[in-house]
């Protein structure tokens, strides 16, 4: 079942891409991200009501854990998010898929200097292989020199350590509290610390032109790729270790550009076959290990 959440994951994974950097042309990334955290914010409360009957989200936290939750909401809301909303306006789809899909090497790399986990050589050796076929990917694409898109990609690559420090930390929560209530209780912690900077930073006159397609991507962002999302990202976790989960994250690009190509946007050449075998032989031999 495990398996069958992060497959599923990483396809919303891979959507969000395509609906984030659209939203992204036409609201302004820190807005978009209030909007979306806010929301998904809301949703997290009402769960957390119906699960533990009190409004005190907090009320389980025990001492010792309450500087990692906090430490988690930062990595969550105003780190990965933020950046990768700003980074995904200036690249595409395909390059934020890609660089995400560097997560197993910095869990990799992670958890190998604080020996919460012992990959294995072969372990090591399929990250390698993904780590490839996406490297090849990349230059399927194109490697843009104009200074937007090296931004976006300078941004989206700090948004992917931050990720995958979320990845790493959070897994001990998640089997100490539930994959539910850690997901919800950083979401909620992340957006209040992003609260002040965002509703500061914001021009709300803009929401009374917001086209319906737009709201439609806020609903997408904030309900699917905030809630249920992190909720599949996490309930994984609790079945499998961080660097397991975190090699799932090399189909996003074929995913990402398999979907650009059903939207006319992409051109299957040899070169984007050779890259997906290779990151599917990666994922395969960590599987296997």
């Amino acid at each position: 079942m495990a398996y069958f959440y992060v497959l599923v994951q990483q396809l919303i994974g891979s959507t969000t891409h395509i609906v984030a950097q659209d939203a992204s042309q036409h609201i302004e990334p820190g807005l978009l991200l209030l909007l979306r955290s806010t929301g998904a914010s809301l949703v997290f409360l009402i769960l957390l009501f119906v699960t533990e009957r009190r409004w005190n989200v907090f009320h389980r936290i025990q001492r010792e854990d309450i500087g990692r939750m906090l430490l988690l909401g930062m990595l969550n809301v105003p780190l990965n998010q933020l950046l990768y909303l700003h980074g995904v306006k200036y690249t595409t789809p395909a390059n934020s898929a890609l660089l995400y899909a560097m997560t197993p090497a910095f869990v990799f790399l992670f958890t190998s200097v604080l020996h919460s986990e012992r990959p294995s050589w072969r372990k090591a050796l399929g990250i390698i292989i993904a780590f490839v076929g996406t490297g090849i990917l990349m230059f399927e694409e194109g490697i843009s020199l104009r200074a937007e898109h090296t931004t976006g990609n300078i941004l989206i690559f700090i948004a992917v350590i931050a990720w995958s420090l979320f990845t790493m930390l959070g897994r001990p929560l998640v089997l100490k509290y539930g994959a539910v209530y850690v997901t919800a209780v950083n979401m909620i912690l992340g957006t209040i610390l992003y609260l002040p900077f965002g509703i500061l930073s914001s021009n709300f006159s803009v929401l009374t032109s917001m086209a319906n397609v737009s709201w439609v991507e806020v609903a997408y962002l904030a309900l699917i790729a905030s809630v249920l999302n992190y909720l599949l990202w996490y309930a994984a976790l609790v079945k499998l270790e961080a660097t397991r989960v975190a090699i799932f994250q090399n189909l996003q690009p074929i995913i990402t550009t398999s979907l650009a190509l059903f939207l006319g946007r992409a051109v299957l050449t040899g070169q984007f076959l050779i890259g997906a075998v290779l990151a599917l032989i990666g994922v395969l031999t960590v599987e296997l290990a």
